[in-house]
């Protein structure tokens, strides 16, 4: 672990900013640290919301978000139900935040949430969905989803396990393919 202030960074310290190529290896690091191995790769840069959070124009954290309809998030929820108004055609997936384990703790995944959730509302997107990752009895975002007023609504088995074979991504829980880890999905009204 690299040695960094201890002290909690301040909003002026970090500044969230648009994904752009430039800064996929960087995302790629930090997925592969938190997520997995080839957890992310260049098509995530066709996402509707891509941020990343830098301190000193080092990127620490990122958010992808990508407009999904219904019929996308059927394929996500699979079996389960949502009770969702017909107003919301379209929906925000945040497919994936992370924040680079250094830099863990300082509210930095927080202010990356609230600036997608932001975007979001520029967009007209009136409702958001996420899914955190369980890993035994740990759900990686459960605070963060909480702390800003997301909805715990249900666990899904196996939920990365077609997109890990698929893509080839390592879980840092599973190893290689296929990845059996749960997620419990959040949802929240904008």
């Amino acid at each position: 672990m690299n040695n960094i202030n201890t002290k909690k960074f301040d909003n002026k310290n970090i500044v969230i900013v648009s994904m752009d190529k430039s800064m996929l290896c960087n995302v790629a690091q930090i997925a592969s640290a938190t997520l997995g191995s080839s957890f992310v790769n260049e098509e995530i840069l066709d996402n509707d919301i891509n941020l990343c959070a830098k301190i000193d124009d080092k990127i620490v954290a990122y958010a992808t978000t990508k407009f999904i309809d219904l019929d996308y998030l059927e394929k996500i929820i699979r079996d389960k139900k949502l009770q969702l108004e017909k107003e919301y055609e379209k929906i925000g997936y945040i497919d994936s935040i992370a924040v680079d384990e250094n830099y863990s703790g300082y509210g930095i995944g927080t202010l990356i949430l609230k600036n997608t959730i932001s975007k979001l509302r520029e967009n007209k997107i009136g409702f958001a969905i996420m899914a955190g990752w369980k890993n035994q009895d740990i759900v990686n975002i459960k605070g963060l989803a909480i702390k800003e007023g997301f909805k715990e609504e249900f666990l899904i088995e196996n939920f990365w396990k077609e997109d890990s074979i698929k893509f080839n991504f390592d879980c840092t829980a599973c190893g290689k393919p296929p990845c059996l880890c749960s997620a419990i999905i959040y949802t929240k009204k904008l």
